[in-house]
């Protein structure tokens, strides 16, 4: 029960906090009954697990650090929610954990035909690189299906999590659910030879999960992918999802990995180009989008005044919005880098936040309401339920300002400077060329 109430609590603050969420193949997750382990690569800390059990219908067990069970009652209150600790050699031993009883509750629920979540990596960094894969997920795998004779069955799922700007609001994140790998000639080799058989299925591990989620070889690459997706995947191309992006970032990867093997010097290339392209938009101001935006003066001028009467008339929305959300919010943005300076803590440290301070803001505002303007209890509940829109509203009139903005300084350019901007199109066309031509 605490389960069901924690993840519908967490599911909301997902939901909110992240834009977008696709999950591919998630009938994989939906069909598949019995015993499973779900591995996963590990960029955003616990929102990673959040993730992994906001997808799934049945319930999951997580194996998770010993230092969050540095407490009786972290124990009880984590165990509770199916979480099982492991000491790592790099924190040391943690009193009250055991590795040994952690691996055996790990065989226990197994045979018991539940889900066990591990992040094979073992660390987690806001990167798209999958690290070294430790050897202790094919281990358990391999040691249950032993216990049982292989009759039971265990199927290890690759679960890729990628995210668009994960540490920001309204980011986006792909859930990629690989086949599942099957262990059947691989228990019996680990009764030969146990050392040889956990190699050989963390190997398989490592290709599976490399095939979910977008794989770079280091942060310069990294740089270079999310460069060029900003600049070819905008809003005025075609409708696109954030399964189309990721397409899009592993297309261009390939390619790299490609022109690293057979013509370095074009990455190289890629490279400055990239860089000559982004310097002229930002000394020009303006965002990559427009660069696919056909510029009609009558069009773009009745849009225009369009946009300025939609932005004055909703003033008074957005200054409701803004009053009765700007405490927790500044408050969330000052205190969540205070806490943690690495970004992967940032995006489940606002959602934790924000599903404290946001309801105490709203009670008291209410109560505020109630009892100094002599609101009825149903007039205060109506004012309670139309907070969270206002507030969306602030949000997403901010940064419609902020658009509007740079489609002043676009149509502007675009009026006085026509040709300087086609040149920066053709540029931008040259360098898609250099990258996609076979």
């Amino acid at each position: 029960m605490l389960y069901r109430i924690l993840k519908g609590i967490i599911s909301f603050g997902i939901r909110h906090y992240y834009k977008e969420i696709q999950v591919v193949n998630r009938q994989i997750l939906d069909k598949e009954e019995g015993p499973l382990i779900i591995i996963a690569n590990h960029p955003n800390t616990l929102m990673d697990a959040w993730m992994v059990g906001f997808v799934n219908r049945r319930e999951v067990h997580f194996m998770a650090k010993a230092t969050f069970f540095n407490s009786p009652l972290k124990r009880k209150l984590l165990g509770a929610l199916g979480m099982i600790p492991i000491n790592r050699k790099s924190d040391g031993a943690v009193t009250g954990v055991n590795n040994k009883d952690s691996f055996q509750a790990c065989y226990e629920l197994l045979e018991r035909g539940e889900i066990l979540v591990v992040f094979p990596e073992g660390t987690s960094f806001l990167e798209r690189k999958l690290r070294e894969i430790k050897t202790g997920t094919a281990r358990i795998a391999l040691e249950v299906e032993k216990r049982n004779k292989g009759k039971l069955g265990v199927k290890v799922i690759p679960v890729g999590l990628n995210y668009i700007s994960a540490n920001s609001y309204r980011g986006k994140v792909l859930v990629h659910v690989g086949k599942p790998i099957e262990l059947n000639d691989l228990w019996k080799e680990y009764e030969i030879n146990q050392g040889n058989a956990a190699k050989l299925l963390t190997e398989r591990f490592r290709v599976e999960l490399s095939r979910v989620f977008v794989n770079m070889e280091d942060s310069t690459r990294e740089d270079l992918v999310e460069r060029l997706r900003c600049l070819f995947v905008t809003k005025y191309t075609k409708r696109t999802d954030v399964a189309d992006e990721m397409d899009f970032m592993k297309s261009v990867q390939n390619r790299l990995e490609e022109y690293s093997l057979t013509a370095p010097w074009k990455v190289d290339e890629i490279h400055t180009e990239t860089g000559k392209v982004f310097a002229s938009l930002q000394f020009l101001g303006i965002k990559p989008d427009f660069l696919d935006r056909p510029y009609r003066p009558g069009l773009f001028l009745r849009q225009f005044i369009q946009s300025w009467l939609f932005v004055i008339g909703t003033i008074p929305f957005f200054v409701i919005g803004f009053i009765h959300h700007v405490i927790p919010y500044g408050f969330i943005g000052w205190i969540v880098p205070k806490i943690s300076k690495d970004a992967e803590y940032h995006a489940p440290l606002a959602i934790l936040f924000g599903l404290v301070l946001y309801p105490l803001n709203y009670l008291g505002f209410g109560l505020i309401t109630h009892f100094c303007f002599h609101f009825s209890w149903f007039e205060t509940l109506v004012y309670l339920v139309s907070l969270p829109l206002f507030g969306t509203f602030a949000h997403y009139y901010m940064r419609y300002m902020s658009h509007l903005n740079s489609k002043q300084r676009f149509g502007r350019f675009a009026r006085r400077r026509s040709t300087i901007l086609q040149n920066l199109k053709e540029q931008r066309e040259q360098l898609k060329e250099l990258i996609f031509r076979d």
